[in-house]
């Protein structure tokens, strides 16, 4: 009885687990694939570019993905992610990526964007943006 009351208890809190996280590109960038370590460095903000050294726009989004994408990317929990990007803030170091709603508004902006760099739901590709990185 203890056992079965624990287990409905704890499953009550699990999240469900999402799709495969693709990192897109605009159709136009000629990169053929990022690494984890490039992506990781761009959208923590250690680096601008792009390993072709073209100009390197990341976006993030505000929805329940950013965490699961953080998670995969960086293997840190987004509360550390926010305390990273907020601990750079006040020192006038850098800001955080722009924020997106959801992966319609993503795909839009990268569709439109040349340096745009996102990330969205894999279930979500279609033709009009490059996959760079799947993170499983």
């Amino acid at each position: 009885m203890k056992t079965s009351f624990l287990a409905l208890l704890l499953g009550g809190f699990a999240l469900p687990a999402l799709a495969d996280v693709a990192v897109i590109a605009h159709p136009g960038n000629d990169l053929a694939a990022l690494s984890e370590r490039e992506a990781r460095d761009i959208f923590l903000g250690r680096t601008r570019l792009f390993p072709n050294q073209h100009f390197a726009l990341p976006l993030d989004q505000a929805s329940p993905l950013r965490a699961e994408f953080y998670q995969r990317l960086t293997g840190r929990p987004i509360e550390q992610i926010d305390a990273y990007w907020a601990r750079l803030l006040f020192t006038g170091q850098s800001s955080p990526p722009p924020q997106l709603p959801d992966d319609a508004a993503m795909l839009q902006t990268v569709r439109a964007n040349q340096d745009a760099l996102g990330y969205i739901d894999a279930t979500h590709v279609d033709g009009t943006v490059r996959v760079l990185l799947m993170l499983r």
